[in-house]
């Protein structure tokens, strides 16, 4: 799950979604097939950007730090942070922090998912199966 995560913040789009338009960003934890518990993840990040004080998150929609509705305001929107994400043009001056031992994460209890299983998750119309899956489209 970590490197999943990483990998898709990899990605300055992802970026630019978290803190312009407050994508969800949650850990959901199955027990037994039931999902028992959904941890918002963005108030574990934190965002450096060469430049400019490092973003932070209160919750969903909620950046700290830094105002992306000051970006609508500029008459020249390439020089827009939120511009610059979008287009990925902010090169390797991102890092992205998640303060992952802040995040009290249950145990998981009984058997848990391998190769080979899937699992219905909630509000999804199709299984998910074991590894990485992209639900995007």
């Amino acid at each position: 799950m970590k490197h999943d995560l990483s990998v898709e913040l990899l990605d300055q789009r992802n970026i630019y979604l978290l803190c312009y338009y407050g994508a969800w960003l949650n850990l959901d934890v199955y027990q037994n097939g039931k999902r028992t518990e959904s941890i918002d993840l963005h108030p574990f990040l934190e965002i450096s950007i060469e430049g400019y004080p490092p973003i932070t998150f209160s919750g969903p929609q909620q950046p700290v730090d830094h105002s992306f509705d000051l970006d609508e305001e500029s008459e020249d929107d390439s020089s827009e942070l939120s511009h610059r994400m979008w287009h990925r043009r902010l090169g390797h001056r991102v890092g992205i922090t998640v303060h992952w031992d802040s995040i009290n994460v249950p145990p998981l209890y009984r058997r848990t998912v391998s190769e080979g299983d899937s699992v219905a998750l909630h509000r999804r119309p199709c299984p998910a199966s074991y590894g990485y899956q992209d639900f995007r489209g």
